[in-house]
């Protein structure tokens, strides 16, 4: 099974959500998807399959 990864407290599952909802950039918002999902306790690999990125990318 994939290592859960850690996250700082600067931003709750909500506030990543709007980033994410919010951003115009395509590449900045699948970052913020990525992050939110992490945050809803998501592994990194299948937050980054859910979001269309490479793993590798992803971590």
């Amino acid at each position: 099974m994939p290592k859960k990864a850690a996250l700082a407290n600067h931003y709750s599952s909500d506030e990543l959500k709007q980033k994410y909802l919010k951003s115009k950039d395509s590449v900045e918002s699948r970052r913020w998807h990525l992050l939110w999902k992490v945050s809803l306790g998501w592994t990194i690999k299948t937050s980054a399959i859910a979001v269309g990125i490479n793993y590798d990318y992803g971590k």
